[in-house]
């Protein structure tokens, strides 16, 4: 085999191998754009540090009245007017381990409010969201969209 070619092919292996590798880390698994289930908006989770983050990217109708929509409904006044595109609602999350991310908050523009929530990876494809309101939970499903 011609020394160029073996050079090429072990760089090939390296790379996919390290791909691999980094896609398989199972703390990372909820990195990437999700479809939120109402399917108007998509959330793209980052990671910082051991934390999770995750921001809106696109919504399904952005303006209002031919206006970005803002955060109107923020309870302090000097964040209402920032923009809903590109706002960070995921904040704080930590792998725990078996699938799941807790200890962080997910803001909800449409109320103004912050809540307790945990996520979950049953599967590659879908997240589940449970949010924490009182004593009282919801669960929402959202569906990946890209890694």
């Amino acid at each position: 085999m011609r020394p160029w070619l073996l050079s090429l092919a072990a760089s090939v292996f390296v790379c996919t191998a390290s791909i691999v590798a980094h896609a398989a880390t199972p703390q990372d698994g909820i990195v990437g754009v999700w479809l939120t289930e109402r399917q108007d908006s998509k959330i793209e989770i980052t990671k910082s540090g051991a934390d999770y983050a995750g921001k809106i990217i696109w919504l399904e109708q952005p303006e209002r009245d031919g206006k970005p929509l803002h955060d109107a409904k923020n309870p302090e006044a000097a964040l209402r007017d920032r923009p809903i595109l590109n706002l960070e609602i995921l904040s704080g999350f930590v792998f725990e381990g078996n699938g799941t991310w807790s200890h962080g908050t997910i803001y909800s523009p449409q109320t103004g409010k912050r809540f307790s929530a945990e996520l979950s990876l049953p599967r590659q494809d879908r997240l589940d969201v449970k949010v924490k309101d009182g004593i009282f939970f919801k669960h929402v499903a959202w569906t990946r969209v890209s890694p």
